[in-house]
């Protein structure tokens, strides 16, 4: 089968409209309905019924929207373990990675290996941890670069590849300074944290309720730059990696907090395709 097929009718389900799953596709409408037909005739089943501008899916269309994304992966797990046998280092690899980690650690990685496995079609997106830990489970992508959760799924294999030293800051003629206990004052003043049920945000909230200090009002930031900006400019106070407090930012326990790790992660019983196995041992030697 077809697998853009598949990918045309998850992009429809997914935008829920002819018109944005077309654009997205960079094909017309037309070219869209047709591939829809095509794929029923296939199935031998309708798969979608429109009612004027919504679209519902019928039986079938809700069994294969749960099948589709397992079909896919199997035909190109297939055709990546096929090419592999040669042992050459060809075929597309799809990875994600947190936008701190695609910032400042990964790029050196990238290049050397573009350069060293130019026959491999690498896909990049960046996404947050959380998104790329389902993305990976989920088996739409082969390896993730992540902060890891504070508990780790057994289904994933986490291969640790950096290390972090974290600690409580604040700006440096922030009020929180001048206090007799500052870890005890926190509460008191504005915390900037990641957005809750993140990884970042858990793994934060963890480490502060270890060191017994509690949190008052919360304004969240989604990257960790945005955050140091925030506490640059005195709006609060927050958890940075000891190498981002810099003047004007103090931390506030001379101890880190705690040693966050990141790394690569993938499925557990996913087998890996040699870009894939190269992607982890240039990672691991250096």
């Amino acid at each position: 089968m077809d697998t853009e097929l598949l990918k045309s009718f998850l992009t429809l389900v997914r935008l829920n409209s002819f018109t944005l799953a077309a654009k997205e596709l960079d094909i017309t409408q037309p070219a869209l309905s047709k591939r829809l037909k095509r794929l029923e005739l296939i199935i031998g089943a309708n798969l979608i019924d429109r009612d004027g501008s919504h679209l519902a899916l019928t039986q079938a269309g809700e069994l294969l929207k749960l099948k589709a994304p397992q079909i896919i992966g199997d035909i190109n797990s297939s055709i990546q373990e096929i090419r592999d046998l040669s042992g050459a280092i060809t075929g597309q690899l799809s990875i994600a990675t947190s936008h701190y980690l695609g910032l400042h650690y990964f790029p050196a990685y990238l290049e050397q290996f573009i350069d060293q496995f130019s026959e491999v079609d690498l896909h990049l997106d960046f996404i947050d941890s959380g998104q790329a830990y389902q993305q990976v489970l989920s088996g739409d992508i082969e390896l993730a670069l992540v902060t890891f959760p504070h508990e780790l799924d057994k289904r994933i294999n986490h291969i640790p590849i950096w290390q972090e030293q974290m600690q409580i800051a604040c700006h440096q003629d922030h009020p929180i300074a001048s206090e007799a206990n500052p870890l005890k004052a926190l509460v008191n003043y504005d915390a900037i944290l990641p957005p809750a049920r993140t990884f970042p945000r858990e793994l934060f909230e963890h480490n502060l309720k270890e060191l017994g200090v509690k949190v008052g009002r919360v304004k969240t930031a989604n990257y960790l730059e945005v955050i140091a900006k925030l506490v640059t400019s005195k709006m609060g106070w927050t958890i940075l990696p000891t190498e981002v407090i810099q003047s004007p930012l103090i931390a506030l326990n001379s101890k880190s907090t705690t040693k966050r790790q990141m790394g690569i992660i993938h499925r557990q019983n996913k087998s890996l395709s040699n870009a894939a196995r190269a992607l982890i041992k240039m990672l691991q030697s250096n």
